[in-house]
Parts: C-alpha cells; sequence; structure tokens
C-alpha cells in the first residue's frame, strides 16, 4: 500500500513504522522524513500512530538522583558548547534527528535551513535531550509531545488476527460477538471496546454475527467504507482491487462509504450493496446466500466471476501461486460449484468451459489458456 492511502491504523501495523517509533536510526529517520516531507496530509495519521504505539509500550521510566542530574547537564553544557563550535563545519552536512517525533515535526515544517534550528529555543531543549539520549544516561527516553499526555494516558490494547492463505478462522470478540475471518484477511480491533461504540477494522472478507448491544453500534471499516450495525449478521468482502460487497442476512445495516455515497444507506435482509470505489458506483441488490456465505461452509461458488478474481480466491483457498499464460484479451467469466474438492479437482471441473489446460507442481500453478 501506497503511504499516500494510509490511515492511522495502517501506520500503526506497518513494521517498519513501528520499528522506528521504538528502535529509531538515523537511517529511518531520514526515509521517513522524506516519505512524510513528500506527504504532508499524512502528518497528522503518521503522529497519532505514534502516540498509540508508544502507549501500548510504555515503561517504567528510570529516575536519576539530583547529583546525578547535576553531573548531566553540567555534560550537556559541554557537549552543546562543542556542538555550537563545529556549526560552521556541519553546515553542508544533513541533520538527522534521534527520535521519530523531531522527525514529524520536521516534516510537518518543512523548512530548508539546518542552521536556524539552533537558534530556535524549542529545538536547542530537543537538542539537549537528544544528546543526553545519546550518551545512554536516558537510553529508554522518548520525547513527548508537550501537547499530550503519553506516559500517563491510559494503554490501548490492539488485537490484530491475520490468516494466511489456505487458513479460515473463527473468533468470538469480547462483546460476545462472533466473526469467521476468510483466508488472506485480517481483522483488528481494540481489545476491550469502548463504551459507546464497537469497531474493527477488515481487509480482505469476514462474516460477522453481531452481539446485540443497543447502547453501542457494531462499525466495521474497510476499504473507507463504515458498515455500522446493532444486532445482526452480515459478510463484508473489502479485498484490495475487487468491489467492496456488504450483504446483510438478519437485522439491518448502515453503510457509508467516504467520497461516494453521500448519506448511508440501510439495508434489510437479502439485500447487498456494491462500492467501485475505483469508477465511483454505488449498486444495491439481492444476492444469492449460498454464493455469498458458502465460503463458510467450505463451498467454493464461481458464478460468472472474472478470472482474476477467481484466481484470488483459489489462491486464498488452497495457499498457492497462479501463473496465467496466454491469457484471452476478452473477458473470462468462470461458473461451478465445489465443496471440499482438491484443487486439482477443481480445475478439472473449470477448464473445459474456459478452454485452459494446467499444472500444478506443489505451491506453483500454471494455468495456460489454449490459443
Amino acid at each position: 500500500m501506497k503511504i499516500s492511502d494510509y490511515t492511522t491504523e495502517d501506520f500503526v501495523l506497518d513494521p517498519s513504522f513501528k520499528k522506528w517509533v521504538l528502535q529509531p536510526n538515523a537511517a529511518a529517520n531520514i526515509f521517513w522524513e522524506d516519505l512524510l516531507v513528500k506527504n504532508p496530509s499524512k502528518y497528522k495519521e503518521a503522529k497519532k500512530a505514534r502516540t498509540l504505539i508508544l502507549r501500548l509500550n510504555t515503561k517504567n521510566q528510570p529516575t536519576l538522583s539530583d547529583i546525578e542530574v547535576s553531573d548531566l547537564w553540567k555534560d550537556i553544557d559541554a557537549k552543546m558548547s562543542e556542538a555550537i563550535q563545529e556549526t560552521a563545519s556541519f553546515k553542508a552536512d544533513r541533520v538527522v534527528p534521534l527520535h521519530s517525533l523531531s522527525t514529524l515535526e520536521r516534516a510537518a515544517q518543512n523548512k530548508p535551513s539546518h542552521l536556524n534550528y539552533f537558534e530556535n529555543f524549542n529545538f536547542r531543549v530537543a537538542c539537549i535531550l537528544a544528546i543526553a539520549f545519546g550518551l545512554g544516561f536516558l537510553s529508554s527516553w522518548f520525547l513527548s509531545d508537550p501537547t499530550m499526555t503519553e506516559v500517563n494516558a491510559p494503554v490501548i490494547a490492539l488485537v490484530e488476527h491475520k490468516t494466511v492463505p489456505g487458513v479460515k478462522s473463527q473468533l468470538t470478540l469480547s462483546d460476545g460477538s462472533q466473526v469467521i475471518l476468510n483466508s488472506g484477511s485480517e481483522l483488528t480491533y481494540q481489545k476491550n471496546f469502548e463504551k459507546k461504540v464497537r469497531e474493527v477494522h477488515l481487509k480482505g472478507e469476514a462474516f460477522f454475527r453481531v452481539a446485540e448491544d443497543p447502547s453501542r453500534p457494531f462499525i466495521v471499516h474497510a476499504q473507507k467504507t463504515r458498515t455500522t450495525a446493532l444486532g445482526t449478521s452480515f459478510n463484508v468482502k473489502a479485498y484490495a482491487g475487487e468491489t467492496l460487497d456488504v450483504s446483510l442476512l438478519t437485522g439491518k445495516v448502515a453503510v457509508n462509504s467516504d467520497e461516494i455515497i453521500e448519506k448511508p444507506v440501510t439495508l434489510v435482509p437479502g439485500e447487498a450493496l456494491k462500492i467501485d470505489r475505483q469508477n465511483g458506483k454505488v449498486v444495491k441488490t439481492d444476492f444469492n446466500r449460498d454464493l455469498v456465505i458458502g465460503w463458510t461452509k467450505k463451498w467454493i461458488f464461481f458464478q460468472k466471476t472474472p478470472l482474476l478474481e477467481a484466481i484470488r480466491v483459489l489462491e486464498n483457498w488452497y495457499g498457492v501461486q497462479i501463473e496465467i499464460n496466454n491469457q484471452p484479451k476478452d473477458q473470462v467469466l468462470l461458473s461451478g460449484k465445489f465443496q471440499d474438492e482438491t484443487l486439482e479437482n477443481v480445475l478439472e471441473g473449470l477448464k473445459f468451459s474456459a478452454r485452459f489446460d494446467f499444472i500444478i507442481d506443489k505451491e506453483n500453478v500454471k494455468i495456460i489458456f489454449k490459443e
């Protein structure tokens, strides 16, 4: 995913961003500073993500005696004097912050002059703490934003579930809601839901059976779309590059999508909403129950399914990589119904109508269309 599409949650879940916040170094600071300078609109999300990561990794801070503090300030004063005297010799060098917050602030301000930073009181204070960090006296401290109380803030525990291709997972959330997570999908949520709302973030596909709680709506975030329910069962399919489908089985949901839907669309049982963000289209329609939730009962359904979508289904279902040779220029649509079948049997059932041959070599599969 491009950083221009990142949300706060994406930053939190990005391993390289998390490592940079907790274990900053010069190379990582330069890398993230350049990205944020090029994407200034993502500064707020990155800063919020940093705060959240630090809250989740709060540790007891070390304490120093009065004598140690006095000696530390003396050493800091000496280092600052040396730094100021040597300023002229490194004007042309790039100043690299020692921690993530100063890098974020630099990206937000995007000022070209490095020398002027030494004339700013706030930055001098940051330099003093950074040098102290570098000397090893405060090795576990991170500079905190003066407008935030990171150490004393309540810890927010995030839970993340991922299913690899070929594996499905059944979950029971803290409120009693049940989730079936399809292969190649990811669900992230707060361990103990808030008092006023229950929110989860989905990448891929999941079936939800929501525990009824009128005082706390249940919201599924997926591809900038929010599906809100109280007590109901529905399916959300939100794979990258495909339409987002919300299909309601019982109860009632309201679906809203940034930049596409002006006001929430309400669904009743048997209705589905298809959102094509790429083309800006939203369609409410009926749906085939077996086609939508068959995957929860080990059924594979293809009903005039586009080739690439069918390939994605098979790759996730069987944990393989599929290569296509001689793909026809015309759109290929596949249809078929299979339960607990091997990949070989599924491909055998599809190959005659679609006119292709196939080769299976362990986890690598080739589909060869006939010319």
